[in-house]
């Protein structure tokens, strides 16, 4: 019972409310429902690169190689015929030994060289296999079976259902603790016009499934229901391992090991004084890291169904890394939020350079180098005004904020 109190806590309103609203957005506009799950790809791509730089304390320039190898791996066990569930397994697990393999020179070198080493062993693995194939070398997929199933509706409409209840359990209770009449007001202003927006989603999500459902049974043609399904299951999905990884993440972290972790990232000499072993830990923490940053990688392969050695690029790892230190080094929520922001910028900038080339401000060289630019630029400008990056600057300055608006209600 004490387990299911602590599930309607107050301070869980907005975890579940943001869920809530990212269950509900592809049905709204389902346009969203194919561009969105790659940005959380790689915001699970931040958080895995988090576990060894923001709270391990090891700089890795070569965090593509593990996402790489997991996205290899399950796409050629889906070739295979293996679900995508059972393929997703084998494919983190060797992704983290991978990862705990490029970590073993890290007894010799350390810092900066240990960066630019494992940024020299991800170009070489790539280079390796464009080399060694002396073609094309490129993975499809096709349709993956679980992503066309109608199971996936079901759970989907299913987990919508909980999360919008635990919502509106959890603003209630938010509202009737608070004290003060002023923000007891503004609470319920606001928490009443979000929920006639989640009502309003509610009553499209049932609605056009029970619409689909209906001509399903019907006869519809395999190809609509495809249409139909498959950017849903893939979005959730997504969504799904993004959530689960954060609290398997934060579940670790909070762990005595993630104690050991951040304790050996502040002062590594008096960790070892202490009694533990260090390198031993930095290896676990490369495991780990793997691991998630593997699952990042399957599920990818369910985005992007064709895989290439740009998967082992540099660029994979500049996206974990930025989107790490935009939302934040050492804090849980706020890699996945700089992860889903650099991902975006990333993903939907392609939109906007065919109209600068049309209009001469851009070559056809510069068009592949200006989303790099526009990252770089905004990296700039987070690290000089937000050192601490998004969530982290927040974290330790938000309650000024907090004191002021507490005053004014």
């Amino acid at each position: 019972m004490e387990k299911l109190r602590n599930y309607l806590l107050p301070n869980r309103f907005l975890g579940y409310l943001s869920l809530t609203i990212l269950l509900a957005i592809p049905w709204l506009d389902r346009s969203l429902a194919t561009g969105i799950p790659l940005t959380f790809v790689w915001a699970l791509l931040a958080l895995s690169y988090n576990i060894v730089l923001g709270f391990a304390g090891i700089p890795s320039f070569g965090h593509a190689v593990p996402f790489g190898v997991a996205a290899f791996i399950t796409a050629v066990l889906l070739k295979q015929g293996v679900p995508f569930l059972l393929s997703l397994i084998p494919a983190a697990l060797i992704s983290g030994a991978v990862y705990v393999g490029m970590g073993l020179p890290g007894y010799r070198v350390r810092g900066l060289y240990y960066g630019i080493l494992t940024l020299a062993i991800s170009e070489a693995i790539r280079a390796t296999i464009e080399y060694s194939a002396q073609t094309t070398v490129a993975v499809t997929v096709g349709t993956i079976p679980e992503m066309a199933s109608l199971e996936g509706l079901y759970l989907y409409l299913a987990l919508f259902t909980i999360f919008l209840a635990l919502s509106l359990v959890t603003g209630m209770i938010d509202i009737i603790s608070t004290k003060r009449k002023r923000q007891k007001v503004l609470k319920t202003l606001i928490v009443l016009l979000l929920f006639i927006f989640l009502g309003y989603s509610g009553y499209v999500i049932f609605s056009s499934s029970a619409t689909f459902l209906h001509e399903v049974g019907s006869g519809l043609p395999y190809v609509r229901i495809l249409r139909f399904v498959y950017p849903l299951n893939v979005y959730l999905v997504s969504l799904l391992s993004l959530y689960i990884s954060y609290l398997l993440i934060k579940r670790i972290i909070t762990s005595p090991l993630g104690s050991t972790f951040i304790a050996i990232r502040e002062n590594p000499v008096r960790a070892s004084v202490i009694g533990y072993n260090v390198f031993l830990h930095q290896l676990i923490a490369f495991f780990i890291s793997g691991v998630f940053a593997g699952v990042a990688g399957s599920v990818y392969v369910a985005c992007i169904p064709t895989i290439q050695p740009d998967v082992f690029a540099t660029d994979k790892t500049f996206i974990a890394m930025t989107g790490a230190i935009l939302g934040g080094l050492g804090t849980f929520v706020g890699p996945a939020i700089g992860g889903i922001l650099a991902g975006f910028l990333r993903d939907y900038l392609s939109t906007i350079t065919p109209a600068l080339i049309s209009l001469g401000f851009l070559s056809l060289q510069q068009l592949q180098l200006f989303p790099s630019f526009i990252l770089g630029l905004l990296y700039i400008i987070v690290v000089l005004a937000l050192p601490y990056g998004i969530y982290g600057t927040w974290l330790l300055k938000g309650w000024k904020l907090k004191r002021k608006i507490e005053s004014i209600f």
